[in-house]
C-alpha cells in the first residue's frame, strides 16, 4: 500500500492516466484548438480500477503560448483517498494522486519531449 492509502499503486494510477491522455495525444492540433474556441476545455471521466478503487480524471485544455498556438493538455487522476494538506493550517488543499500532460505545437509535434 502506498502513501495515498489506496489499494492501487502509483504505477497503476499513472498507467491509467497515460491511457486517458493517449486519447488527446491522438487528436490533431486543429481538433484541440477547436475545443478551446468552443469553450469545451474541461473533461471529467469517472472509472474503476480492477481492484475496485474508484477514480476521477480531470483533463484541462488551455493555450500554453497563444502567440505560437501551442495547446497544453493537463490531466490529473484522483482516488479521493489522499488526505488533504492544510494551507495556513486551516484550509484543506486536495492534490491528485498522479498528474501528467503535454504541449502540442501547430505542426502536431510535442513540445519539450
Amino acid at each position: 500500500m502506498n502513501e495515498t492509502t489506496t489499494n492501487a499503486d502509483q504505477a497503476d494510477l499513472a498507467a491509467v492516466l497515460l491511457q486517458h491522455l493517449a486519447i488527446y495525444r491522438a487528436m490533431s492540433h486543429t481538433q484541440l484548438a477547436a475545443r478551446l474556441k468552443s469553450s469545451q476545455t474541461l473533461d471529467v471521466t469517472d472509472g474503476v480500477l480492477p481492484d475496485g478503487t474508484t477514480y476521477v480524471v480531470e483533463t484541462n485544455l488551455m493555450w500554453d503560448d497563444s502567440a505560437k498556438r501551442h495547446v497544453r493538455v493537463i490531466a490529473d487522476l484522483s482516488t479521493g483517498q489522499r488526505p488533504p494538506e492544510r494551507l495556513l493550517g486551516l484550509i484543506p488543499v486536495y492534490r491528485p494522486d498522479v498528474q501528467d500532460g503535454f504541449i502540442m505545437a501547430p505542426d502536431g509535434s510535442f513540445v519539450d519531449e
